[in-house]
């Protein structure tokens, strides 16, 4: 019979338990990147909304005050789009409790806004569309537009029906979609009407584009 020294015996259970110790860590290398996966998908709705950005879809020759909707403002007045005839509009569409694109958007029309002269900014009217209008109500968008310091005699909020908010991002090309009871997906647009509601220019994507779209702003502006 083969006989074994106490130094190979010592040996063999050295490789073994090495063996042993390179596949614990390995599966738990792929327990904890499978939880680190878990953990990804499992993340709330608010990271899948900023990983979700809708692109946005060309949008009609057809001015918006052309349709006959009907919209209630920041004190729930029942207004018509054409109210706002007669002045070139900066115009978004998003929801107030948006915590990720949307405020970026706001931020952007404000820093437009601020960089405008004078002379165009007494032509110039700035918009929010909600695609939220279920929980954007008048009030909701009074207290938005007061925690944003967005004026009345600048900034026109409005709440309307389901289907007239799908006709308006029709004619502007905006896509959304509700991904969760209190979440959205949606196209991250600014555009910019003319005086007669007309789309003439705009910013489909979150990017810096301030002086292509007061360019936009003081050429339909007549300036």
């Amino acid at each position: 019979m083969k006989t074994y020294s106490y130094q190979s015996i010592g040996f063999f259970f050295a490789v073994v338990a090495l063996l042993l110790g390179v596949c614990s860590s390995g599966e738990k290398q792929q327990t904890a990147q499978s939880q680190s996966g878990q953990m990804a998908m499992a993340g709330d709705e608010h990271a899948a909304h900023a990983d979700m950005e809708m692109d946005a879809i060309e949008p009609t020759d057809e001015s918006i005050y052309n349709v006959s909707s009907q919209w209630k403002n920041r004190h729930g007045e029942i207004v018509a789009l054409d109210r706002l005839r007669g002045k070139v509009q900066l115009v978004a569409m998003v929801y107030t409790h948006c915590e990720h694109a949307c405020p970026r958007i706001l931020a952007d029309m404000k820093r437009i806004r601020d960089n405008l002269s004078e002379e165009i900014l007494s032509q110039t009217n700035f918009a929010i569309i909600s695609i939220d209008p279920e929980r954007d109500t008048p009030q909701r968008l009074t207290n938005f537009a007061y925690e944003n310091n967005l004026s009345e005699d600048k900034w026109t909020l409005l709440n309307g029906d389901q289907g007239d908010v799908l006709e308006i991002a029709a004619l502007l090309g905006v896509k959304y979609k509700r991904i969760s009871d209190t979440d959205f997906t949606h196209s991250n647009m600014i555009t910019v009407l003319n005086k007669e509601g007309e789309v003439v220019h705009q910013r489909k994507k979150l990017e810096d584009q301030h002086p292509r779209i007061i360019a936009a702003i003081e050429q339909a502006a007549g300036s």
